[in-house]
């Protein structure tokens, strides 16, 4: 659900891009996550913060991260803050946030500097077990790999080489916002597969996700077997769920995968996607994201064959 975050008008835009920086930027940082709720949950500790637990998120198009309760700002020394506007996920309006730049945190071994916080002044995201979202300090200046098997992930140098022979390597495009996309082939009620253009959306606990409209390249199936309740930073987002017969992403092939239907963009804010391919999918891969490349590595893990459920 978390994606690139505008501000007002368009005043992130306008801002200069951060980079991130590690002690020992040569040396791979091996970090333990958490599987919560099908995402990906990395420790953060920013300042002397307690431990932080922040999702992460491949559509996070900067530098820095975003926290979800007001009162964490407590506990982090955070200088200069500005006010503004996060629109997202939703049919309401943009959510109000403070926001500062060029602060510290760290994650493992990994530093990071000169990163900008955004805090939600709303209680939008009360009830979530997380604290925020972090995505571009890793996923752009690093090769990231996530281990399912072994819930690690290993920030690589980006020029490092390894064998890939066991790897089946998916292209990726970008959109300006740093969004990842690939192509998906999706069969749904046993017709046949049709290429769908997907961002990775690796903040969201669903399989595939598809946005209900006079465009879409599916049919829309007749019968559903679940109802999705969530929220973004602009209000709820509701969608029916059904089963594809069959997605493909390259050489892999699964069955009856759960695939929820959003009306019109409620559920994305980008026009030219078909959807999104969420965790519930990707956890069943290890997988290697390299943005460098342009590229997204996958082989099948030990919970490729397991059934997808409904999730509400």
């Amino acid at each position: 659900m978390f994606k690139f975050f505008l501000v007002k008008v368009c005043i992130i835009l306008a801002l200069p891009v951060l980079i991130a920086s590690a002690q020992d930027y040569l040396m791979q940082h091996s970090i333990p996550f958490k599987l919560i709720s099908n995402k990906v949950v990395v420790p953060v500790n920013i300042g002397g913060s307690r431990s932080l637990n922040l999702i992460l998120d491949s559509g996070f198009g900067y530098d820095g991260i975003i926290l979800f309760r007001k009162e964490l700002a407590d506990s982090i020394n955070l200088v200069n803050m500005i006010e503004a506007q996060l629109p997202g996920a939703g049919d309401g309006p943009p959510t109000p946030v403070v926001m500062s730049e060029s602060t510290d945190f760290s994650s493992g071994t990994c530093e990071f500097k000169n990163q900008r916080i955004i805090i939600l002044q709303r209680d939008n995201f009360r009830d979530s077990p997380t604290d925020g979202a972090i995505g571009y300090s890793y996923f752009g200046h690093y090769k990231v790999e996530v281990n399912y098997d072994t819930k690690t992930i290993t920030l690589h140098d980006p020029d490092q080489t390894y064998d890939e022979s066991e790897w089946e390597t998916i292209p990726l495009t970008f959109n300006r916002n740093n969004w990842p996309f690939m192509t998906i082939k999706l069969s749904m009620e046993n017709e046949q597969p049709v290429p769908l253009n997907v961002y990775i959306d690796y903040a969201s606990s669903l399989a595939v996700e598809l946005s209900i409209t006079p465009e879409m390249k599916v049919k829309l199936p007749e019968k559903f077997e679940g109802e999705f309740n969530g929220y973004g930073f602009s209000g709820d987002v509701k969608g029916k769920t059904a089963r594809a017969s069959k997605c493909m992403i390259g050489k892999y092939e699964l069955i009856n995968v759960t695939t929820t239907f959003f009306e019109g963009h409620s559920r994305s804010k980008d026009k030219n996607s078909d959807g999104t391919v969420s965790n519930d999918l990707l956890r069943r891969f290890n997988l290697i994201f390299d943005y460098g490349n342009r590229r997204l590595m996958i082989k099948s893990n030990n919970s490729f064959a397991e059934p997808f459920e409904i999730v509400r």
